[in-house]
């Protein structure tokens, strides 16, 4: 009995061994799997630190680019921060504002120089204009800073996100450039006024000639006499467009504005064109029967300026169209020709003063480019706008919109 006993103390301590043997080979196959996830995490861990590692040489790399374009741009440049302190300028902003990185960067921009640097301009456009835009280009601001004098900027600011959000802000110093500029207009306005005293004289002598040769003169002489008063009245129409840009310019340019009949100014302009000019016929179409607000006499020299340019640049062509409607809200006149087109590139630049395009061809024809500027002007000095539809070959359309009513305020 005992050693029954025994033996099944005996086989049940096997049994106890085996099923204990069997948990630990059951544990050590599970801790084998471990083993090989935590060797493959860890070579996934590896190879996700090698990515990051790379991707912060790549980001590293970039920024080091990026800060060595912005100290070797020419122009001032500044990168603010959301609250508007300065994380970095460049070589050319120090140089030019005569400040050093230590009194800069990590300041409000409004303190730097001692407050040099609060401007209301500047306050309005990183405060107001920027926030909602995310973008300004070429807004001119005007200020004497205490260190260097009197400075005129244009100034370009973009918003970009790296590390939270930052501002670019460009800085071109334009001062030089404008006291040239208004050098040169002051030239060009004190030399259309020399010059179109003696021109008046010498119109008035030739027409003199003209009535008494128109009598019992020489045709020849008479023909010639012509050519004198048309070319005088040519550079008159010059001399009287340099001083209007002149004028634009200066902030000079005079509007007498009040209620006037369009359609009666556009019939008068077509008639007066009907009778000096033998190669186009001029055709009249639409009425918009209301009086419009505005400078009677600068939209009588805008249409004269349309219908001129659409003669001169469709020599081939025999016609001008000048149509005229209404949207109850603008009177709009479109003045359509059939000659060289214009190109898409040159469309924009058109009404930029001086402008002219490429075009071998159109520019053949005369002029300086000072037409389509100041009828541009003219236009927008009425709340209105001056566009034209074209295609190369095919002809140009130019239309202005003018409001019915006053839009002064």
């Amino acid at each position: 009995m005992q050693q029954e006993a025994t033996n099944e103390e005996l086989q049940s301590a096997n049994e106890e061994i085996l099923s204990s043997n069997e948990e630990l080979q059951s544990i050590n196959e599970e801790l084998e799997t471990s083993k090989e996830e935590l060797e493959s995490t860890n070579e996934e861990l590896l190879t996700v630190n090698e990515e990051l590692q790379n991707r912060n040489a790549e980001l590293t790399e970039a920024r080091d680019y990026a800060q060595a374009i912005i100290r070797t741009v020419r122009s001032p440049l500044l990168i603010l921060d959301k609250d508007l302190r300065v994380k970095t300028a460049n070589r050319a902003f120090f140089q030019t504002f005569q400040v050093d990185e230590k009194n800069t960067e990590g300041n409000f921009i409004y303190d730097l120089g001692k407050g040099q640097w609060d401007i209301p301009a500047l306050r309005k456009l990183l405060n107001e204009i920027l926030p909602k835009n995310n973008v300004f280009d070429n807004y001119e601001v005007e200020h004497v800073f205490p260190s260097i004098g009197h400075k005129i900027m244009l100034l370009n600011a973009r918003k970009f996100y790296k590390d939270g959000e930052n501002i670019l802000l460009a800085i071109e110093d334009i001062t030089e450039r404008k006291s040239y500029e208004n050098q040169k207009d002051e030239f060009i306005g004190i030399a259309s006024h020399e010059l179109k005293t003696p021109i008046t004289t010498m119109k008035a002598f030739a027409q003199i000639l003209q009535k008494r040769l128109g009598q019992s003169g020489d045709k020849k002489d008479v023909y010639l006499l012509n050519n004198i008063n048309s070319q005088a009245d040519r550079l008159t129409n010059i001399i009287n467009d340099l001083l209007d840009v002149n004028k634009i310019e200066a902030g000079k340019l005079e509007l007498h504005k009040k209620k006037f009949d369009l359609d009666a100014l556009v019939k008068k302009v077509v008639v007066d064109f009907q009778y000096t000019v033998d190669t186009h016929s001029i055709i009249k179409a639409g009425k918009i029967n209301e009086l419009v607000y505005g400078d009677e006499s600068g939209i009588e020299q805008v249409l004269a300026n349309l219908i001129t340019n659409a003669i001169k640049y469709s020599p081939k062509a025999d016609k001008v169209v000048l149509n005229i409607l209404t949207d109850k809200r603008n009177a709009i006149v479109r003045v359509q020709d059939f000659g060289f087109g214009i190109a898409k590139n040159d469309q924009e630049r058109i009404f930029e003063r001086f402008y002219r395009t490429s075009d071998k061809e159109k520019n053949n024809v005369s002029g300086f480019g000072l037409g389509l500027y100041i009828s541009s002007e003219i236009i927008k000095r009425h709340h209105g706008k001056l566009w034209v539809e074209s295609m190369t070959g095919e002809g140009s359309t130019f239309i202005f919109l003018l409001p019915l009513k006053s839009q002064d305020k």
